[in-house]
């Protein structure tokens, strides 16, 4: 090839080294993340809630159950993170704001892990460009504010994929250590590493036994899920986590995916010209993306606001749509005008930050919008069973922060999401949680609807629940919605 051929390919070498403007480039792009982490802070995310109350019981010695001191139950998908939250639990810090302060960590983990690790594979321009572009993916900080995983699978995932698509070294022993939480972080993470593992693998140079190096390559995954299974069947009798029962193969075929690129439309544009760039081990960046993007068709778009399953691909699709804006600074002289480089980086972070479907200020309206009209009447719920006896037991659908701050009352969760008898039934109708829900008799029902003045059930098993004549037994208590213009309720019921 000759050298302006390569030059049109990519506009420098990769290389470890770093500049004076990369780095001032990289900085400025921390300062942007944790300037969105600020303004998106209110955020927390209800299901976050459900990994607390698992948390604080096993921290206190309750045990490994929703309720304390009942049935062990896996209603959570992330239980490194429950670990973890147990952790800071029994050591006297606040379990939420110690989970968030890791998302936070890990969510600008991202932004300097594509510039460092980046630099050896695309070069320090590109690199440069996908901090930038990962910098100002506001969806990112959403989900390193709100609670959850999300930010620690998506440094964990990002720093392997670009150890593995260097050229410089075979980085898939460090890939592979990298990997290796990944199954105690998300259920599908297994199949997303190996992917990537076995894709790496079949580009290496050719060697005999194949299958033994390949096993090597995946023993320390392998390992770290059979750890894992281990202790869910000692702890918990089971090898599926609920939440893997209940939501997988449940939602409309293309609903997150079709999410995901409305949202992210214009990154995954410039991607898709930068991918016809790569060469080499370079692909590597593309393939956890298509295994994310084909994983989650027919998976319900539950706790997926700004598309939270996909966020763990947004650095790498980053570093790929930053060989396109590399590119095209390098045909046009960039590499010997430094301003013109940093001027590019403004107008990348300008533009996300003010023209995306996914700028910061359109998710700080939706982040209002919801504390506003679920968070304020879950409080309210809150407050209202408080009041209760402390042994009130109680049915809800919206299972996380209510149940999470109601002082160890018994709780009943109407989807089933949280009960260990999901892993006897499967997924069940709404009329089958319904009459669950009812024959355990609970003292109190707080249902969702989205009316204050007439009950019309947010969700169908709420409905069914307000319907059936055994709740005839029970008298409305409190209605509580949020501002104007909320469609969302809750109405308590007590016996």
């Amino acid at each position: 090839m000759s050298t302006t051929a390569e030059r049109e390919r990519v506009d420098e070498a990769p290389s470890g080294t770093s500049t004076p403007m990369g780095r001032w480039i990289v900085a400025g792009s921390c300062a942007l993340f944790l300037a969105q982490v600020w303004v998106l802070r209110g955020f927390v995310a209800d299901d976050s809630w459900i990994s607390v109350r698992y948390a604080e019981n096993l921290g206190s010695g309750a045990g490994w159950g929703w309720n304390r001191d009942a049935e062990p139950v896996e209603g959570f998908s992330n239980p490194l993170l429950v670990l973890f939250e147990a952790l800071a639990h029994a050591l006297g810090l606040p379990t939420l704001a110690s989970a968030r302060l890791l998302g936070v960590v890990a969510g600008l983990g991202c932004v300097l892990v594509v510039y460092v690790l980046g630099r050896r594979v695309v070069g320090e321009t590109a690199a440069a460009m996908a901090a930038v572009l990962t910098a100002t993916c506001a969806p990112l900080a959403l989900w390193s504010v709100g609670g959850l995983e999300t930010s620690i699978v998506t440094v964990l995932l990002t720093a392997a994929a670009l150890e593995l698509a260097r050229a410089d070294r075979d980085g898939l022993r460090a890939a592979a250590w990298l990997l290796a939480p990944l199954p105690w972080l998300r259920p599908e993470a297994l199949v997303v590493a190996g992917a990537l593992l076995v894709a790496a693998h079949l580009m290496r140079p050719w060697r005999r036994p194949v299958v033994r190096s390949l096993l090597l390559a995946l023993a320390p995954m392998l390992v770290s899920q059979l750890l894992l299974q281990v202790v869910r069947w000692v702890v918990y009798g089971n090898v599926v986590p609920n939440s893997a029962l209940y939501k997988v193969g449940t939602g409309d075929a293309l609903e997150v995916p079709l999410a995901f690129l409305g949202q992210h439309a214009p990154l995954l544009a410039l991607a898709l010209l930068g991918a016809w760039r790569l060469r080499g081990r370079q692909r590597l960046l593309l393939v956890a993306p298509v295994i994310y993007v084909l994983g989650s068709i027919g998976t319900m778009d539950s706790a997926n606001g700004w598309s939270r399953f996909l966020v763990p691909v947004v650095p790498q699709v980053a570093v790929v749509a930053g060989v396109l804006v590399a590119a095209v600074l390098s045909r046009n002289g960039a590499r010997q005008s430094w301003w013109r480089t940093l001027l590019t980086a403004a107008v990348l972070a300008v533009a996300a930050v003010a023209l995306l479907p996914t700028r910061v200020s359109e998710l700080d309206r939706w982040q209002q919008t919801y504390n506003d009209c679920k968070v304020s009447p879950r409080e309210d719920m809150v407050d209202w069973l408080l009041t209760t006896p402390p042994d009130t037991s109680f049915a809800i659908s919206d299972a996380g922060l209510v149940p999470a701050r109601a002082g160890g009352r018994p709780a009943i969760d109407s989807f089933l999401l949280n009960e260990a008898v999901l892993q006897e039934t499967g997924q069940v109708t709404a009329a089958e949680r319904a009459d669950r829900v009812h024959d355990k008799s609970p003292d109190a029902f707080i249902l969702a609807s989205t009316s204050a003045t007439r009950f019309d059930g947010v969700y169908k098993t709420d409905q069914l629940i307000h319907d059936d004549p055994r709740a005839a037994d029970y008298s409305l208590e409190l209605v509580s919605s949020g501002g104007a213009g909320c469609d969302y309720a809750l109405w308590a019921f007590q016996r």
